[in-house]
């Protein structure tokens, strides 16, 4: 594979591993989830039941998405600060701060879903960087994305990263929950290619690392991406070929 001269990042399952994986799946762990609320309902002192706390979650999430695909949107994505702002104006005389609610919110997700960096993946993100390499992100995530992200890289350099935007240039970074839609949904890639193209930067310039075919493959490849699977296990049969596979991200230093 030729040098690029954009490399575009997915986080989870890629640069990041997620305890409970995505939402679908941490809405599924029963045990996890409810020791999370109830650890969330004392450390805020929440006038409110840890299990009642779950099902309004549990409701707000299948009813934001419901309406959403009523309106013709194929992949919605929900605004979890939203959920909880919903969720805290219940038990409270007055509606919560998003400051409030955003903490909250945040602290929930790391006692449900715990996250590490992905091996290696610091190394390979600082030597792209020094080779010259321009990073973005299109990914899938919640306001607490580049929080985490920012936070798990600066805890693995030992402080020397503060935030995101050392590696990643912040006009090149897309999430899910910005845009109101999901991958596979191609809004991100559009969005991507079209801040490119005005500094004259092809499609064909960018490259897309990914652990998924559907979500990041297929719609990369119809933008015009060059792209990478990042498969640690067996990749299963499928039309769906990425232009590499690595099975670990330092393989990557090998090839760009």
């Amino acid at each position: 594979m030729s040098k690029p001269g954009v490399i575009f990042w997915d986080v989870y399952d890629t640069l990041v591993t997620a305890r409970r994986g995505d939402l679908d799946s941490l809405l599924k762990g029963e045990a996890e989830l409810g020791m999370a609320f109830d650890r969330t309902v004392r450390n805020f002192s929440l006038r409110a039941v840890p299990a009642q706390l779950r099902e309004l979650f549990r409701r707000g999430i299948q009813a934001e998405r419901e309406l959403r695909i009523a309106e013709g949107i194929a992949h919605p994505e929900v605004r979890v600060d939203e959920i909880w702002f919903k969720i805290l104006e219940r038990f409270q005389p007055e509606p919560p701060p998003m400051s409030f609610v955003r903490e909250v919110a945040l602290f929930f997700e790391r006692q449900a879903n715990p996250k590490e960096l992905q091996v290696r993946a610091l190394d390979v993100l600082t030597t792209l960087k020094k080779r010259g390499l321009r990073q973005g992100i299109i990914s899938n995530g919640q306001f607490y994305t580049p929080i985490e992200l920012s936070d798990l890289l600066g805890e693995e350099s030992g402080g020397a990263i503060r935030t995101c935007e050392t590696l990643f240039d912040a006009r090149l970074v897309f999430f899910s929950f910005e845009l109101g839609v999901a991958k596979p949904d191609p809004t991100a890639f559009q969005r991507a290619a079209a801040v490119l193209t005005k500094e004259n930067i092809m499609p064909d310039d960018c490259v897309m690392i990914g652990d998924s075919l559907t979500d990041d493959v297929a719609p990369a490849q119809h933008m015009g991406f060059r792209t990478v699977l990042f498969a640690p296990k067996a990749v299963a049969e499928s039309t769906i070929k990425a232009d590499l596979v690595i099975h670990n991200l330092g393989q990557l230093l090998e090839w760009l």
